[in-house]
């Protein structure tokens, strides 16, 4: 199957709205975690994947949507456990992100995003922090 220019600029463009997803998503995991709010162990290596699978642009957007839907779905269903106000902020920066409305230069003067840009250590590694994981 021959892929043309276009079909590669729109998937090029799908994969840099699942960045902003995926920053948005990040972002609120560690906002849920601050508050205490437990989640499945499974959400920061799903966050990982989509992560890898984002950034090496080898994989269909579809592929990376699914990952990103299967955390956006575990996060969303604890949403209730934040106020109603942040959680529609929270929401508001998924859809922005979704539709290419997320200005990417000005991400760090997004709160909510801010550690993402300034930390996106905590997705890394910990393989010999003794005892950090």
């Amino acid at each position: 199957m021959v892929t043309t220019n276009e079909e590669c600029a729109v998937e090029i463009e799908l994969l840099k709205r699942f960045g902003g997803k995926w920053a948005v998503l990040a972002a609120l995991s560690m906002r849920m975690s601050r508050k205490h709010i437990l989640l499945p162990p499974e959400i920061h290596e799903k966050l990982r994947i989509a992560r890898v699978k984002i950034s090496s642009g080898c994989f269909s957007p579809c592929e990376v949507g699914c990952v990103l839907a299967e955390v956006e779905g575990q996060l969303s269903s604890r949403g209730h456990l934040l106020d109603n106000r942040e959680f529609m902020d929270w929401s508001r920066l998924l859809s922005e992100a979704m539709q290419g409305k997320l200005d990417y230069e000005q991400i760090g003067g997004i709160a909510a995003l801010a550690p993402i840009k300034n930390d996106c250590l905590f997705l890394g590694c910990h393989c010999g922090d003794s005892g950090r994981s």
